[in-house]
């Protein structure tokens, strides 16, 4: 379950109030009432009473709350101690803002051999919605934006593609499917698919896939974030199409089970934007050369 919805189940919970929940995390009050009422559907239980504008927790809220409080506090100290990891004084300082699917499976790793190889610079990491991402490096908030399968190109930003992530069938483990290590293209006609929301660019890819080799989706549900769609999945509630990294070692094969697409190639692109006129830190250009190296040896990321 994405750590960002606990974060606003927890500050709705404390707050009382939509508006200060959605200002504290950077969102919509109506991002709010979505991330709730998803979560409410994934637990099958409602978490709140409301009575006269007011919201209380339901039972079912109470015990979430417990567990919502203390992983959102582990959250947040361990943010704040890799933060601190940096050498004292230092403002040379990467910002970056991803999509969190790119940040937890795939960045994070770039990040942790940059800060090897550069023991004292510092990397704050931005989790966004892909629309915030063009934003916050045009504005200057983010040195580098991470996204997938870009909607729109800006004259001022460039794109360096960085990673594919190789895209599977992923089931739970009461799918028939979980004995199984591939299915073809033609298998996925006849299943009830849990896909993201139609305005993420990660949809109108997987859209596009399966439009290509004329597949028309069942489409139960419509989710906004991977961990949701994945433990919408789990639950048995159908199946969907996520990147392979997407799935860590303790899932794939228990709670999870990732299926190749035997007979179609399905990579979704990540690319590295920044801005063209932007004049880069030291640190910066040492972490983009990171990835300039893999385009140019054309080695996987």
């Amino acid at each position: 379950m994405n750590i960002e919805t606990l974060k606003v189940f927890r500050d709705l919970t404390d707050t009382g109030s939509f508006s200060k929940t959605a200002e504290m995390n950077y969102i919509s009050q109506s991002a709010v009432s979505q991330q709730i009422k998803k979560l409410e559907l994934v637990l099958r239980c409602r978490l709140y009473h409301r009575q006269a504008g007011k919201i209380t927790l339901t039972p079912c809220g109470e015990k979430f709350y417990d567990a919502a409080r203390k992983v959102s506090t582990v959250y947040d100290g361990a943010l704040k101690s890799i933060r601190e990891l940096s050498a004292p004084g230092r403002s040379d300082e990467i910002k970056i803002s991803t999509i969190y699917s790119a940040g937890l499976y795939i960045i994070q790793n770039y990040i942790k051999q940059f800060l090897s190889q550069n023991p004292g610079s510092k990397v704050s990491v931005a989790y966004r919605q892909f629309s915030q991402i063009y934003s916050d490096v045009v504005s200057g908030k983010a040195d580098f934006g991470f996204l997938a399968c870009p909607y729109k190109r800006s004259a001022g930003l460039a794109m360096l593609p960085v990673a594919h992530d190789e895209m599977a069938l992923i089931a739970g483990s009461s799918s028939p499917l979980a004995g199984r290590k591939s299915v073809s293209v033609r298998d996925l006609e006849d299943m009830d698919f849990i896909f993201f929301d139609k305005a993420f660019p990660s949809r109108r890819y997987i859209d596009s896939f399966l439009r290509r080799y004329g597949v028309r989706p069942r489409v139960k549900m419509e989710l906004d974030n991977i961990e949701t769609i994945k433990t919408a999945v789990a639950s048995g509630a159908g199946v969907s199409l996520l990147p392979r990294t997407a799935i860590r070692d303790d899932e794939n094969g228990i709670s999870l089970h990732a299926l190749k697409i035997s007979d179609a190639e399905f990579l979704r692109p990540i690319y590295l934007v920044y801005r063209r006129s932007q004049k880069l830190s030291l640190s910066a250009r040492r972490f983009m050369s990171i990835f300039e190296n893999i385009k140019r040896t054309g080695g996987k990321p």
